[in-house]
């Protein structure tokens, strides 16, 4: 297959950026840095390649959990004192969480420092006039150290629910006492048995404050293969546009290298905020990749569950399509944790969906930790990952 030409050039790619700029902080110098690097590869395949300069708030996203953690301990101090209080804290805590956290609202971003983050976006031309638009994207920056998910590994997802249900139950307990009587200790047997019961989980809960440090890791997996994908398939058109093999005639190809995703997918919701009117104007589809190690967990999600972004159907029928003609069979999935950038598109309305190579269905020891190197990443899947793309394109512009 064509893409296979460029396994070698998108591994080294990646090698060559995890090692001389390394791990990528959201809106850091490095994640800039990498954007630069992005441009010069791509650079020879555009007609331009466009810098978008925008703020946020990249510690807010992550950076909130000792704040939880403090609610939940306070909190569990005054069941014993005075339980409206305690139910008042874990109200916030839960409520920051769910829309800070789960449903990427920007809740509390106001509390934290700004920051600027840098779009990396590669506009390339077809050969005739432009009747619609593909934007295929990566996210330059790697995550912070996930350090429960380095500690207790395939044991984190229990750590991590263990916690919650203690808030969730803290929170129960709290408003029981209220509507039972708020003054003096808990007499009945049932609130003693669930204070002892949450006093036993509070490690569990506290340990939560270190979900992630200032350690930020290598990225090679997420998402640096993703943009060496994009990288490949700047250089492919490059060369198709002279040497007769496929290049889009009507299909304007944008290789957008989006800053913050880890940071609650900032960087795509600035790019599809800024860019929505031409998008309407020029029916625009967008395909992501994220997570590309292994070809035979080639995956297309249909529904990003907890920011509520439910893919297009017929662009994730599309590339799935496309999958099958480029000779495999993908998986259609939903992400129940967590986001990825298309989640950002699909809420602003631009049809789209992402693809990884990941195996999600258990947490990978080197997902988000400084286990996440190279070394992981097969050179097959990047060749599966620009394949599918390739074959995405070619379906878009026959259309």
């Amino acid at each position: 297959m064509p893409a296979g030409d460029y396994s070698g050039y998108m591994y080294d790619l990646i090698d060559r950026a995890v090692s001389t700029i390394g791990p990528r902080e959201s809106c850091g110098e490095a994640e800039k840095e990498l954007g630069r690097l992005f441009a010069i590869e791509v650079e020879p395949a555009c007609s331009r390649v466009d810098f978008e300069d925008f703020t946020c708030s990249p510690k807010a996203f992550m950076g909130l959990f000792p704040f939880l953690v403090f609610t939940y301990v306070v909190g569990l101090v005054f069941y014993y004192l005075v339980p409206a209080v305690s139910l008042a804290l874990t109200v916030v805590g839960l409520t920051v969480l769910f829309f800070e956290v789960v449903r990427y609202r920007e809740f509390v971003d106001f509390l934290f420092p700004r920051r600027e983050g840098q779009n990396v976006a590669g506009v390339i031309s077809p050969r005739g006039e432009v009747k619609q638009r593909l934007v295929v994207s990566a996210h330059l920056d790697s995550a912070y150290e996930f350090k429960i998910w380095y500690w207790f590994k395939s044991l984190a997802p229990a750590v991590m629910g263990v916690a919650v249900l203690s808030v969730v139950v803290l929170m129960g307990a709290s408003l029981a006492r209220l509507i039972v009587g708020e003054s003096g200790a808990p007499e009945a047997l049932a609130f003693k048995v669930i204070g002892i019961a949450l006093i036993a989980t509070s490690p569990l809960v506290a340990i939560m404050a270190f979900w992630h440090t200032s350690d930020v890791v290598p990225g090679a997996m997420d998402d640096m293969a993703g943009v060496s994908v994009l990288a490949g398939l700047a250089k492919y058109l490059e060369k198709a546009s002279t040497n007769g093999e496929f290049y889009p005639e009507n299909t304007e190809v944008i290789l957008l290298a989006c800053s913050s995703e880890e940071a609650g997918l900032r960087g795509a919701k600035r790019y599809a905020a800024r860019h929505r009117e031409e998008f309407t104007d020029v029916p625009t589809r967008a395909l992501f990749l994220d997570g590309v190690y292994d070809e035979q967990f080639l995956t297309i999600f249909k529904w990003e569950v907890w920011p509520g972004a439910k893919h297009d159907r017929g662009m994730v029928e599309l590339v799935r399509d496309s999958a099958r003609a480029a000779g495999f069979e993908p998986k259609v999935g939903i992400v129940p944790i967590g986001s990825s950038d298309a989640s950002a598109f699909t809420i602003a309305g631009i049809p789209s969906t992402c693809i990884c190579c990941q195996d999600n269905s258990r947490l990978v020891p080197h997902y988000h930790t400084r286990l996440d190197t190279v070394e992981k990443i097969r050179p097959e899947s990047l060749a599966c990952s620009l394949e599918v793309v390739l074959e995405t394109l070619k379906k878009i512009d026959a259309s």
